[in-house]
């Protein structure tokens, strides 16, 4: 909708709406076929590498093939159940602006833009191991009953899930099934300016002030612990709105600019030679640090989650959880954090910590020598990151990993799409110094 409220054609109001349905990742499907009893699938805890096999049923059960016609459930196996009615990721999205010709030159316009995501997919684990405490204990397994000094250790997980302890012989591992009650939504205000001071000069500018909330997006899901994020389970599978957070998109301020000057045909001989054909370009671009997830790097809830890197998220001790923000050895204050006590998840959201900020600034020169009709060569000259300054990467965000939480070990210069690959360091764009490119073009 657009309405013109004055009939001048200098003001227009706009509004809009919309639903949209998003595609199913398909390699969401293709991850079925690694689970019992299509591929053996096995997660086998607290164990002694000389004889990892010691005390599972039956013993070693590699090599494993699939035989349709006598397929087989291992013990403890990890299964990938997919609901029949799964409905596909919808969103609602709506706007409203108000755009100004104020002068000949000069517009501005001021908008909002709404989304709401619904049946967003994620998972949910059904048979998580239950805490029963660090006093001794008596289990009831498909071997019979098994006595532990421990009740709850990382060694007798599968004793200790939910559905092996109604059914001791169900042998039961990871039963993680797709979700797809997943929401998230996005709020935004725009503001947008434009001023064309002549034929020669351009300036453009827009700030962007928005907030993404939400709850974790899968991008890929493997079974069991190797899920490096099992959702709903970081603060218990009780309330999945627990893990509501910061959507790693958000970005709370965005600043771009652009400025565009050519120098006019100058009449003189000296001035036409020295000035015509002249063109300088200007981005620059600022925005708020990305939200991040800090982690434990270890199942300290006794609930079978650890994965690669764990899901679990320590307990924030201190008000303020940032260290030095300009030091690249303690952005995080690691006393700020504690291990919670085991069989507890601890009190920090899911990301609910900032990283540093990035702006950046890149420029262009150029120049057009018209040889004859028709003809002309233009050199251009581009630098990006100007002033060869540091743009700060996210810092280590794994409390567990104590050389590298809280220290930035890249840089995020660029925009380049290359991520930290030194262990602990938090997810991170990557690039270089200053970049600069010349190019020679020969029109005809």
């Amino acid at each position: 909708m657009a309405w013109d409220p004055f009939g001048n054609g200098k003001t227009a109001i706009r509004a809009g709406a919309g639903i949209a349905h998003d595609f199913i990742r398909q390699d969401l499907h293709e991850n079925t076929s690694s689970v019992s009893p299509f591929r053996l699938t096995v997660v086998n805890l607290g164990i002694s590498l000389d004889n990892p096999w010691a005390n599972y049923p039956g013993g070693n059960p590699f090599p494993y093939n699939f035989n349709k016609s006598n397929p087989v459930y291992a013990p403890y196996g990890a299964y990938l159940p997919v609901p029949p009615d799964m409905k596909t990721t919808t969103q609602y999205s709506w706007n409203f602006g108000i755009q100004r010709q104020i002068q000949p030159s000069v517009f501005a316009s001021v908008n909002y833009v709404g989304t709401q995501i619904t049946h967003v997919w994620n998972a949910i684990e059904l048979n998580p191991a239950q805490f029963l405490g660090l006093t001794p204990c008596t289990l009831n397994t498909a071997a019979g009953p098994v006595s532990y000094p421990v009740c709850s250790t990382a060694g007798n997980v599968n004793q200790r899930r939910l559905l092996n302890l109604a059914n001791p012989s169900a042998n039961l591992g990871y039963l993680t099934q797709y979700d797809d009650g997943g929401t998230q939504n996005y709020n935004g205000l725009l503001l947008e300016t434009r001023w064309r001071a002549s034929e020669k000069v351009n300036l453009n500018a827009n700030y962007t002030w928005s907030h993404c909330l939400g709850l974790p997006v899968i991008t890929l899901l493997n079974p069991g612990a190797n899920y490096v994020h099992q959702a709903y389970q970081n603060n218990g599978p009780a309330d999945r709105n627990l893990d509501v957070g910061d959507c790693d998109q958000d970005r709370r301020q965005i600043f771009n600019m652009t400025a565009v000057l050519q120098t006019p045909n100058f009449s003189g001989k000296v001035l036409h030679a020295l000035g015509t054909g002249w063109s300088f370009s200007t981005i620059f671009s600022a925005r708020s640090g990305r939200p991040l997830n800090l982690l434990l790097g270890t199942d300290r809830a006794l609930n079978g989650f650890q994965g690669n890197t764990g899901t679990q998220r320590p307990d924030q001790v201190l008000a303020n959880p940032y260290g030095d923000r300009k030091s690249l050895a303690s952005y995080f204050k690691s006393t700020a954090f504690a291990v919670p006590a085991l069989g507890t998840y601890g009190n920090v959201g899911f990301n609910s910590v900032l990283g540093p900020g990035f702006w950046d600034w890149s420029e262009a020169v150029s120049r057009q020598f018209q040889i004859r009709e028709g003809q002309r060569i233009e050199i251009r000259a581009e630098a990006f990151n100007v002033t060869n300054s540091l743009r700060r990467g996210n810092p280590g965000t794994i409390l567990g990993n104590a050389n590298t939480f809280g220290r930035i070990l890249c840089n995020a210069a660029n925009g380049s799409a290359t991520g930290c690959s030194l262990p602990g360091a938090g997810s991170s764009l990557a690039g270089g110094p200053r970049i600069m490119q010349f190019a020679l073009k020969y029109v005809f």
